[in-house]
C-alpha cells in the first residue's frame, strides 16, 4: 500500500522516504520526525443465538456493498475496542450485547484503508430488536453449514476460531 503521508504533522514541511529503523518510513526533511503509519483498529462480532445461528449484516456502503460480515467496524477516538464493539453492533444491528470475551486479532490489508486490525469478539444479546442500521441493508441469522460467502476474509477466520473453541 502507498503511504498516504506527504507532509510532517509537526511542522508542515515535506516528507521523504528513508530507510529508518530496518525500513522504508517517511521522514520530515526539516525536523527529522519519523511519521509512522499505523493500522486502523476494527471490531467484528460473533453472535450466535440460541437455534446456534450466526448473525451477518449486508454491507450497505463500500467497500463491498452487498456483501456479508460480521457486525463491527472502525473504532472512534476516545473509545475502547469493547465500547466501539457494542456501539458499532448497535448502530448496524439495533440489538444491544455483552461482551463474553475477545476470540482473537488478526491484521489484513482492505483496499481504501489499508492495512487494519480486526479484533474479533463472542458477544451475547441483551436486548433491542434486529433492525438494519446506518450500514446495512440487511441482517439476519445463518446457520453455520449455510454461510454466504463473506466480504473480509478476517471474519471468516473469527468464526473458525469460534468454532474451534466451542467444539
Amino acid at each position: 500500500m502507498k503511504s498516504q503521508v506527504n507532509y510532517c504533522w509537526e511542522c508542515g514541511s515535506e516528507a521523504e522516504v528513508q530507510f529508518v529503523e530496518g525500513r522504508n518510513r517517511k521522514v520530515c526533511t526539516s525536523c527529522g520526525r519519523i511519521l509512522y503509519e499505523n493500522p486502523f483498529p476494527t471490531t467484528a462480532a460473533v453472535i450466535v443465538n440460541s437455534t446456534d445461528e450466526i448473525l451477518l449484516v449486508q454491507r450497505a456502503v463500500r467497500p463491498a456493498v452487498g456483501e456479508w460480515c460480521l457486525p463491527g467496524g472502525f473504532l472512534e477516538l476516545g473509545e475502547s475496542p469493547e465500547q466501539g464493539m457494542l456501539r458499532e453492533l448497535k448502530e448496524e444491528t439495533n440489538l444491544d450485547g455483552d461482551i463474553i470475551q475477545l476470540i482473537g486479532l488478526s491484521s489484513s490489508m482492505y483496499g481504501v484503508w489499508g492495512d487494519v486490525v480486526v479484533m474479533g469478539y463472542h458477544v451475547s444479546v441483551n436486548g433491542g430488536e434486529l433492525v438494519p442500521g446506518d450500514d446495512a441493508q440487511d441482517v439476519r441469522y445463518f446457520s453455520f453449514d449455510d454461510l454466504p460467502a463473506l466480504a473480509f476474509h478476517t471474519h471468516q477466520h473469527f468464526i473458525d476460531l469460534f468454532r474451534d473453541m466451542n467444539g
